[in-house]
């Protein structure tokens, strides 16, 4: 026996449960308003054998049960409600699983599968439960009946534990693909007769309302750089036969709209389908490498953007699962299509935690040398190489052993130039002005086409702004007015390029990515601004993305304020 630790709920999804003294409920269990039920101090492992002895002589005892056995029926977790017909033709049972509100998931079972299906009743439809629509003839699921009358979010945990307790988060697997229900000939109610084809997933209206935001809201954040928007179109459709994905998408949609209704604490919803995903996570993970595939590597993706939205403890968990899995399956970043995808965004992601962590990335950056992308075929692998070339600055700016290695930064250095050539040579923004801000024009104003050229400018500058910063200057070490004067020069540098970067979120509205992004860059190198207007500018356009996109700022602006206060003196900022 050992000590159990944590309470069910914590133990279920797998993360830390802390209890503050004197409390009956733990901190998260408090937060989701979750029932917190503590199992018993000790609980039992499974033992094959035990040591006893006689006389003095040791002897182990096997504990193996023989055939005569008699062993005790349990009532089955998962029980089947009803069967509703059975596909003689196609030869495959529809399930239904009957949740309480009416609102679920369907899937159908194909015979021969080891899944024992048990139930109490059978019900065969009559010809009344086949309504004719567009010709087809389609079984009246019971499941479909009630649907939710508008897009509120659950009133507790509890409702969503019985809407999905027997639904595909317990009876699917990842490993095998769940058969969505569709009629006789295998067509949906509302397409063609096409063999193969079926219908999704019944959702209730508010996951569907919520697989829609994050197609409207978030897909487009991920797919910035990539033409094809595998994440906006590609993921959500995966998810209709996925519930790993599924829950996933809903996890993270769930959890932005939270915040974006100004909720510190994670909701109950949010936390549900986050747990439900995570069961699959585990499960596939604990699978062999060769059934890791492009929906594992996606689904931990977006967990990871759910992780960062959770602005109170950003623990990176999900980071070093996409490290550890790009790792094991390093063909993830040359194999294309959503996978590849995936592999861009979680650079992306393992940069930001560069910047605000002060560390360099901890993923293996030449895995994505050998990515199509430096064919330069398109304006999204002309960003996708930028954004290698400023993780590779990054990890010079941060590796101590790298910092004073003034070949590579030369090396880099000559590699963004190189970079910026034959980008001119692929696009160049279709409308710039300068700033001016003698006409209180802060930042200058660039109009780019599509939203990888914006991605691709605002790294370039992103790139200058390190090797302004960071790179170790080989001129003859100077004291005095001239070292200032040089500091000051390079300072004033960065500040063209950080209004460069602010200028391309203000100005391409159609790209909202382009605000994390100057969001970020602003944290590190925003003391160089000291222009009045331009701070001012820079505070505005900080609230405006914590408004407008659910970003916490509100740390970022509080640290500039601090450092120009510092560095002006008595002056107000």
């Amino acid at each position: 026996m050992r000590p159990g630790k944590g309470c069910e709920s914590c133990r279920e999804r797998h993360i830390k449960c802390v209890r503050d003294k004197g409390s009956e409920s733990c901190t998260r269990c408090l937060e989701s308003d979750r029932a917190c039920n503590f199992g018993p101090k000790y609980r039992f492992k499974q033992v094959a054998h035990v040591d006893s002895g006689v006389n003095g002589v040791r002897a182990r005892q096997e504990l193996n049960f023989g055939e005569e056995q008699v062993w005790v029926n349990t009532r089955k977790r998962c029980e089947l409600c009803q069967v509703l017909c059975v596909y003689a033709r196609l030869r495959l049972y529809t399930v239904s699983f009957i949740l309480e509100d009416g609102n679920g998931l369907e899937y159908g079972v194909p015979e021969g599968n080891d899944t024992q299906i048990t139930t109490t009743t059978t019900y065969m439809p009559s010809p009344a439960d086949f309504p004719t629509h567009h010709g087809s003839r389609t079984p009246r699921s019971t499941t479909a009946a009630v649907y939710a009358s508008d897009y509120s979010s659950p009133s507790s945990i509890a409702e969503l534990q019985r809407r999905h307790e027997d639904g595909p988060g317990v009876t699917s697997t990842p490993t095998i693909a769940a058969f969505p229900v569709g009629n006789a000939s295998g067509a949906s109610p509302i397409s063609l007769a096409t063999p193969g084809t079926v219908t999704q997933p019944s959702l209730s209206r508010r996951e569907a309302y919520l697989v829609q935001h994050f197609i409207n809201k978030i897909g487009p954040w991920i797919d910035v750089c990539d033409a094809q928007m595998h994440f906006t179109h590609e993921l959500p459709r995966q998810a209709m036969s996925r519930p790993m994905v599924l829950y996933a998408l809903l996890a993270l949609a769930s959890r932005h709209l939270s915040v974006m209704s100004r909720q510190s604490e994670e909701p109950a919803e949010a936390a549900f389908y986050h747990g439900q995903c995570l069961k699959f996570v585990i499960e596939q993970l604990q699978g062999p490498e060769a059934l890791y595939d492009d929906n594992l590597l996606a689904s931990v993706v977006c967990l990871r953007i759910y992780e960062e939205i959770n602005f109170t403890n950003d623990e990176a968990h999900h980071l070093a699962g996409t490290d550890r899995l790009m790792r094991a399956i390093p063909t993830f970043a040359i194999s294309g299509g959503l996978g590849e995808a995936a592999c861009w965004q979680s650079l992306r992601q393992d940069i930001y935690m560069s910047m605000t962590r002060n560390r360099p990335p901890s993923f293996n950056l030449e895995n994505f040398e050998l990515s199509s992308v430096f064919t330069f075929r398109d304006d999204g692998a002309c960003a996708n190489i930028i954004i290698l070339a400023f993780a590779k600055i990054l990890r010079l700016t941060y590796t101590i052993s790298e910092q004073n290695n003034v070949a590579a930064w030369n090396r880099m250095a000559q590699d963004v130039e190189a970079w910026n050539e034959r980008r001119l040579r692929l696009f160049q923004p279709i409308y710039y002005e300068d700033l001016d801000l003698a006409q209180s024009q802060p930042f200058p104003i660039i109009h780019c086409i599509t939203p990888p050229q914006v991605a691709a400018l605002q790294y370039y500058n992103a790139c200058q702004v390190f090797l302004r910063l960071f790179r170790p200057q080989t001129e003859s070490a100077s004291s005095g007015f001239h070292a200032s004067k040089r500091r000051r020069a390079l300072e004033r540098e960065v500040t063209f390029h950080l209004a460069a970067i602010v200028g391309l979120a203000e100005h391409n509205p159609f790209v909202e990515n382009a605000r994390f992004t100057a969001a970020h860059l602003l944290r590190v190198g925003g003391y160089c601004i000291e222009n009045s207007l331009q701070r001012t500018r820079v505070i505005q356009f900080l609230d405006q993305v914590e408004e407008s996109m659910g970003w916490m700022t509100s740390h970022t602006v509080a640290l500039l304020k601090e450092q120009w206060r510092d560095l002006d003196g008595e002056k107000d900022v």
